[in-house]
């Protein structure tokens, strides 16, 4: 009987010990659901503001916080979207390319960053020597040759990150990028040795492309 007695106690005692913990925890756990709750009011009232002064960068980084806090809340991801589409289109410049040279530089790209690019115009080719049945030679595309991978004559770039060319992409006519590194953007025409070009193509960039230092694209593009 001393022993169920004792074993008794021992059950009563962890129960009550138990339960003390699960109801500390459940307080802990209402505690920071609140918290959080405070956190996201502010934080939403922070973004909405940055909005309003034009800092849309900083807007989406205030969403894109939210909603890793609580992804339930209707039309974040909507918001973080069109803050997106608004930061790529802004800080809008145009760059002209001459044909007639090889890799030209443009600006700057920044890592996890993106940014557009469209082009218009159009330019010449000519052979600078007579074709054989041996064909072109594509000759090295870091240098002042073409690349098999993309069409003859299509736009390419490349970023040159210390110095040091990454490896070459296609632009083609228009598309939007997300450079993994940050680096100067080259570009040139996709063309071999053999063919010389004239003419000059407008490069249309935007959003987060050459611009000054700490300054992120900003303001609602007209």
């Amino acid at each position: 009987m001393k022993y169920v007695i004792i074993i008794l106690g021992l059950f009563f005692t962890s129960s009550l010990v138990f339960g003390q913990g699960a109801g500390e925890s459940n307080a802990l756990d209402l505690r920071t659901r609140k918290a959080i709750q405070v956190f996201i009011k502010d934080a939403m009232e922070i973004a909405i503001e940055y909005e309003k002064n034009g800092d849309l960068q900083k807007a989406k980084n205030m969403y894109e916080q939210i909603q890793r806090l609580d992804n339930r809340i209707p039309g974040i991801g909507q918001k973080i979207d069109l803050l997106g589409q608004q930061l790529v289109a802004a800080n809008k410049q145009v760059h002209m390319l001459d044909t007639s040279k090889g890799w030209t530089p443009i600006g700057m790209a920044y890592k996890g960053r993106e940014f557009r690019v469209l082009t218009a115009g159009s330019y010449t080719m000519s052979l600078r020597e007579e074709p054989t049945a041996l064909g072109f030679e594509s000759g090295d595309v870091k240098k002042n040759g073409m690349t098999p991978d993309f069409p003859l004559g299509a736009l390419i770039g490349v970023y040159f990150n210390e110095k040091k060319p990454g490896k070459p992409f296609l632009i083609g006519k228009e598309d939007t990028f997300v450079p993994e590194k940050s680096g100067i953007l080259y570009v040139k025409v996709n063309v071999p040795p053999a063919i010389a070009c004239e003419g000059v193509i407008n490069i249309g960039t935007s959003g987060w492309f050459n611009l000054p230092p700490n300054s992120p694209p900003s303001g609602t593009p007209q």
